[in-house]
């Protein structure tokens, strides 16, 4: 039985330890890796960087960048570091700047 309260307590964790607009924030990020999806689909492709032959997983941001580099426009890279910043104000328990960051990323989106 210990065990079992042990991983319950420890599962509940992130949770608790998300501020007020965490689920707002991994919404517009979800829409935002979709667009990137689309893009990187429909346009061209560039060769792999070196942190990719590392081994290196790509980040959302590095993905964003390649795409603006690759003729797909900076929308994504800005909706990238406007979803930081809400991720940053929602750390600090900003409710307030986070929804202003996310209501931003989620216009260049064309979110409601």
């Amino acid at each position: 039985m210990l065990p079992l309260a042990a991983a319950l307590l420890f599962g509940a964790t992130p949770a608790a330890l998300a501020g007020p607009c965490a689920e707002t924030v991994t919404q517009t990020q979800a829409a935002l890796d979709k667009l990137l999806d689309a893009l990187a689909a429909a346009g061209p492709s560039a060769p792999e960087s070196a942190g990719a032959l590392l081994s290196h997983e790509p980040t959302p941001e590095s993905i964003a960048q390649s795409e603006a580099a690759l003729g797909d426009g900076t929308r994504p890279e800005v909706v990238q570091q406007t979803l930081d910043l809400a991720r940053q104000a929602d750390a600090n328990g900003d409710e307030a700047a986070c929804k202003a960051q996310v209501a931003k990323a989620r216009a260049l989106l064309n979110l409601k």
